[in-house]
């Protein structure tokens, strides 16, 4: 071999031994989940995800694992870096289970050459958690938005995806018909709840932002090259401030599983249920609210000024309560010297004579009616626009008193929002200001005080139910654009009202967003109405905090049509409390057949779930029950409220159905919500059968059965035999439970419901300790690029960490079954 051909065998390996380097792939694994790393020598990339040889990704675009907006205050440019490329130093290290992906050195010369980005990713029992950082922005740059993760994802078809529009909605086929973008997170009538989920007959996949603090962010999932694209914006904690590196509020979680919405829906609750900040708490004062609420069986509602004097509406509500046999909630408004739509937050003096009408009808009712009127929490009239246009009494009102506590944009103006309430234009209300605070919780005193005016409940409107929004202000002492303060801010707001309302006295919310489901004890839900709705948000919570209203109208072509009818029974089927009905629903001798069906048709919803409380208030739902037979379909219109308040036309299944259990009991509750054809005529039975396996509700013993409708008790029956069928034949407008009781019930086995591990303090100065109920054999603590700075022992779940410097890491944990991985900031 001569010596050009030597030089030139050694430049061809050196060169391939480069490519292999700079192309090298690393592949994570757990079980069936295997994560493919690409690092292309400027950039990282995931090139693969699999469940075993079946590739879940869409391979024919490459999107960025993730995107970063970063603003130059010397060049007073925005800037655009992501994980694909423009990245001097990458790096890749893996453990077998987890990896940590390190860019460094950006090339681009308005972004500091210090910042860096980590993602890690670790696997266990065929999960993976997903966590990004970024650090080193240096003097000059400030982070303002991260879009992380970034992906897309295969629908080949027969597939369906799920979204947690209201309680939960699907779109089969979605890679043709999926649109939910710029959707904020949290929002009662946008994003309620942090998970997502897409499955067909072969696998499913779980994306879940576990992020504890409900922290603000936007949602996009749509169509994309044959695809889904599945991305999360989260704006950055002081957008405004150079060098304010940035944490991931919890972590993306990508996990395998099999089974539908409902086995999504579990996964979320395992998490939401160990290790959310928002997780309802069991306590006393909160068990005595959910009995005050979870026993109402309807509810009821109309305007004090516009119906009469209160002396008038009392007469109003005493013939409701004669008509409805069971508890009922009674919610008001214009109770005040004020119309409704304007001068909020200006509530008082109420109107002269409502203290009398709710003591009086409260005190001749004990225990059959709660008051409950309305205030809003969020917005402040401003005087300005709609019929407030000139109202220099409101402009002063608000100036002097509300300005300062408005949500600010980056300008300092305030945050305007109309058309609520007659077009007027409204301050949004930052909820972190004491100010603003005080005026709701004083409110809420003289409501519940029974020395003022003595109502059982109050109704604070559109706090969980509109969006949060970015708050720029440098003076309202929190962070600026991201970050959980919208959640803080009303908790705090919320348990100063705790602290001020006697223990029976509830509060309620519109919207129904989770991130408040640990402070309200009921959300009025009556717009979550759409297509292929589902009931997630129950399978979660029910037993947690209570559900109610339904969107239907109150006049006689709304009585007798099929929307009414459609709208109530799978509303009530899916747990939500009836209502809020008109009070003026079951009055008059005079009544049309219409309006009596009507009315008749809500006390049986009533009475049907003042009977099943134990269950629908207080159990757990559990999975869908299979029916057989032929099943008519009805059609029929709702208003979607998520969007343009559009009018929908939905086709379901006449027959709702839904599984409770409450202990050792379980129902399996119908409602066949078809009516007929002349108004009134509620003839013509659908038959269909269901087959009931105790075992899948860990029932064990002997096993009884009694039949349930609003008005009778069937006779208890011994089922011989375990697994047994039963035939169900059920009128139109009918509705049934049939009630299981067992002898027992079964633990939950350990290794369904894993333990959870914590660390605390984090972030940390020098030791922290381990929060696990088994023995942690070994503690390695690895930097940011994969290198082994510290293992030891822990010494009474302590570690010290005096020996390393100030930074990020990350923690491998191993007891002597599991292995944890855990983000850990050294102070």
């Amino acid at each position: 071999m001569t010596l050009n051909n030597i030089k030139t065998a050694l430049f061809f390996i050196a060169f391939l031994s480069k490519s292999i380097i700079l192309f090298a792939q690393e592949t994570i694994t757990s079980g069936r989940l295997n994560i493919t790393i690409l690092n292309n020598g400027n950039g990282m990339e995931i090139q693969s995800i699999k469940d075993n040889a079946t590739e879940l990704l869409n391979t024919t675009v490459n999107p960025a694992l993730f995107t970063l907006l970063i603003h130059n205050s010397t060049t007073n440019t925005d800037e655009t870096i992501t994980a694909l490329s423009n990245w001097g130093n990458s790096t890749i290290t893996n453990n077998g289970d987890n990896g940590i992906i390190t860019l460094r050195n950006p090339t681009n010369a308005n972004i500091a050459s210090s910042l860096v980005a980590t993602v890690t990713i670790t696997t266990e029992n065929e999960k993976s958690s997903w966590d990004l950082s970024v650090t080193g922005l240096g003097n000059n740059c400030s982070l303002l938005d991260i879009v992380f993760p970034q992906l897309n994802i295969k629908a080949d078809g027969n597939d369906t995806f799920f979204y947690p529009l209201y309680s939960g909605q699907l779109t089969n086929n979605p890679s043709t018909a999926i649109n939910y973008t710029n959707r904020v997170y949290p929002r009662g009538w946008g994003t309620t709840m942090q998970f997502f989920s897409y499955y067909n007959t072969n696998y499913g996949m779980y994306f879940g932002f576990h992020d504890p603090n409900a922290s603000l962010k936007l949602f996009d999932i749509e169509n994309e090259n044959g695809g889904i694209k599945i991305q999360c914006t989260t704006p950055a904690i002081n957008k405004t401030v150079n060098g304010n590196d940035w944490e991931m509020p919890g972590n993306f979680e990508l996990d395998l599983y099999n089974g539908t919405w409902y086995d999504a829906a579990l996964l979320y609750k395992e998490w939401v249920s160990s290790s959310a900040n928002y997780w309802p708490t069991e306590s006393a004062n909160r068990t005595a609210r959910q009995h005050s609420v979870g026993d109402i069986g309807v509810w009821l509602t109309n305007y004090i000024a516009i119906d009469g004097t209160p002396a008038q509406n009392q007469v109003f509500i005493q013939r409701a309560l004669n008509f409805y046999d069971f508890p009922v909630g009674w919610h008001i408004y214009e109770w005040n010297n004020y119309q409704m739509d304007h001068f909020f937050p200006r509530y008082f003096p109420e109107t002269n004579g409502l203290d009398d009408m709710v003591t009086n009808i409260q005190n001749a009712n004990e225990d059959r009616v709660v008051v409950m009127p309305y205030i809003n929490g969020r917005i402040w009239d401003t005087g300005l626009g709609g019929g407030d246009a000139g109202d220099a009494e409101a402009v002063t009102y608000f100036n002097n008193e509300g300005f300062a506590d408005a949500v600010k944009n980056s300008d300092g103006s305030y945050r305007e929002e109309s058309g609520h309430f007659g077009g007027n234009t409204w301050a949004v209300m930052c909820p972190t200001q004491t100010n603003w605070q005080s005026i709701i919780t004083d409110a809420t005193d003289q409501i519940t005080r029974d020395t003022r005016i003595g109502s059982k409940a109050v109704y604070i409107d559109m706090i969980a139910a509109s969006a949060a929004v970015e708050c720029m202000s440098p003076t309202h002492g929190h962070t600026i654009g991201g970050g959980s303060y919208w959640r803080d801010g009303y908790v705090q707001m919320l348990q100063n009202i705790h602290n001020t309302l006697p223990e029976d006295r509830f509060i309620t919310a519109e919207g129904g967003c989770d991130f408040l489901a640990d402070e309200i004890d009921a959300f009025m839900i009556q717009g979550w109405q759409t297509r292929n709705q589902v009931p997630a948000w129950q399978a979660i919570y029910t037993g947690k905090v209570q559900l109610f209203g339904a969107l239907t109208g109150s006049s006689n072509a709304w009585y007798g049509s099929q929307d009414f009818y459609g709208i109530l029974s799978q509303s009530f089927a899916y747990g939500v409390q009836t209502g809020r009905q008109s009070l003026f629903l079951p009055i008059g001798s005079d009544a049309t057949p219409q309006k009596q069906m009507a009315a008749n048709y809500t006390r049986s919803l009533g009475r049907m779930r003042y009977k099943l409380r134990d269950f629908m208030s207080y159990g757990e739902m559990k999975r869908p029950i299979d029916i057989t037979g032929t099943i008519p379909s009805i059609t029929y219109q709702v208003v979607d409220w998520g969007g343009a308040r559009a009018t929908l036309t939905i086709t379901n299944q006449a027959i709702r159905k839904t599984v409770w259990q409450h202990a050792n009991e379980v129902i399996v509750l119908f409602a066949n919500g078809r009516v007929q054809s002349p108004a009134g005529v509620e003839s013509g039975n659908v038959n269909f059968s269901f087959n009931f396996n105790p075992a899948d509700y860990r029932l064990t013993g002997n096993l009884t059965i009694q039949e349930l409708t609003p008005t009778t008790e069937g006779n208890i029956e011994a089922v011989n035999g375990n697994t047994f069928p039963k035939d169900v034949s059920l009128p139109n407008l009918g509705i049934i439970a049939y009630k299981i009781t067992a002898e027992g019930v079964l633990s939950v086995d350990p290794q369904e419901r894993l333990p959870s591990l914590m660390i605390y303090p984090n972030p940390s100065k020098d030791i922290f300790t381990i929060d696990y109920i088994d023995k942690i054999e070994n503690v390695k603590i690895y930097n940011t690029i994969g290198q082994l700075v510290l293992e030891t022992v822990p010494e009474n779940k302590r570690v010290s960490i005096t020996s390393i410097s100030k930074g990020v890491y990350f923690i491998s944990l191993k007891s002597k079954d599991r292995k944890f991985t855990i983000k850990l900031i050294k102070e």
